[in-house]
């Protein structure tokens, strides 16, 4: 167990914010519950764990591999390759820390970490934050100890039918978030595409203000663009009817913004549909085409069946179809209450609790 009585909690994976977030929300539940544990990251040096775990304070551990679906040529010729240098690395890490547990969260690093453990009589357990889970998850759900996942669709899809549905780790401050100002004079719509920002929702939402503009006074618009589109949509914005958009590469605190919003325009990640649902809001949701396995499409119409949002493909996407979408929504209020409402039936708030829940029951003593 690494150093003699103390318990370790093993996180195997990463690549994506929707993977490592939620890792870092149970690494901290985990130790929180009892100051003499140890929690240790394994990842890729390529993914973004190597800028976020180490600021978050936990240790991270390296091994070599690479994704193997959807890849070509020399690209798959090159990962799988990698994939017995990249177990023998994970056996050792395995062995240097034993943990009591080994969890994995999806990410090309997870697999062969999982396996490691298990070669070694070590429990697994997997979390999948998604609907359609990754590769990665697939593999590992086959011999883990335990499963547990966001939707109740991935169970079925990785064939476990004892999968518990714990939810996705979302920050408190989503659920603590004041309630929405309904009494404004205006509506407020709020557009984002994560941290980087959307082309694609950039450019058709800047066509779409012509469509919007007999709203605007009923309109107050908050988008963020990212980094690299916010001239030309601050300049798309200039001259329409909505001149006085507040347009910004970033936000922050996004718990208060969307806790502001009574509609958002937004992409599907896991992360963004369990901040939808925790503040109970109306959404527009424009799933990332090329997610792996789709797998944006399958979170939203989760939401959609739910009654929380409306789905619109980036195939089906145009500046009208959007403009026409906010517009029928903004003209319900009780719609947009209706669909809050809806979405915060998928909330769990107590999502990483049960989750370090489980792990404290499956993990060695």
């Amino acid at each position: 167990m690494g150093e003699t009585g103390v318990k370790t909690l093993m996180i195997a994976g990463g690549g994506t914010g929707g993977h490592i977030y939620p890792a870092i929300a149970i690494a901290r539940e985990y130790m929180a519950r009892d100051s003499s544990r140890r929690v240790v990251f394994v990842g890729t040096e390529r993914g973004l764990e190597k800028q976020i775990v180490p600021k978050a304070g936990f240790p991270l551990e390296f091994i070599d591999v690479g994704g193997l679906k959807g890849k070509g040529g020399a690209d798959l010729i090159r990962n799988m390759l990698r994939l017995p240098r990249g177990f023998a690395q994970a056996a050792r890490i395995v062995k240097q820390h034993n943990p009591n547990i080994v969890l994995g969260v999806g990410g090309y690093s997870s697999a062969p970490v999982m396996a490691a453990a298990r070669m070694r009589g070590i429990p697994t357990l997997i979390h999948e934050s998604n609907a359609f889970p990754g590769v990665a998850n697939r593999l590992s759900a086959k011999f883990a100890t335990g499963v547990a996942v966001a939707f109740a669709e991935a169970g079925a899809r990785m064939k476990r039918s004892d999968a518990i549905v714990t939810g996705n780790p979302i920050r408190a401050e989503f659920f603590t978030s004041r309630d929405r100002a309904t009494a404004r004079p205006r509506n407020r719509l709020l557009i984002f595409g994560g941290s980087q920002g959307s082309r694609i929702l950039n450019n058709t939402m800047s066509e779409a203000l012509l469509f919007l503009a007999h709203l605007a006074e009923q309109l107050e618009v908050v988008h963020q663009t990212g980094p690299g589109d916010l001239d030309k949509v601050n300049a798309a914005y200039v001259g329409t009817a909505f001149a006085n958009a507040r347009v910004v590469p970033y936000l922050d605190p996004m718990a208060d913004e969307i806790a502001s919003a009574d509609l958002v325009v937004s992409r599907a990640g896991a992360m963004t549909i369990g901040e939808l649902a925790a503040s109970g809001r109306a959404a527009i949701l424009i799933p990332f085409a090329a997610a792996t396995n789709n797998h944006q499409e399958l979170n939203a119409r989760v939401v959609e069946r739910a009654g929380g949002a409306i789905v619109i493909t980036e195939k089906q996407l145009t500046a009208k179809r959007l403009a026409d979408a906010i517009a029928e929504v903004i003209a319900d209020p009780q719609r947009i209450e209706r669909m809050g409402a809806a979405a915060k039936t998928l909330a769990m708030p107590d999502a990483t609790k049960k989750i370090v829940d489980f792990v404290e029951r499956i993990q060695r003593d």
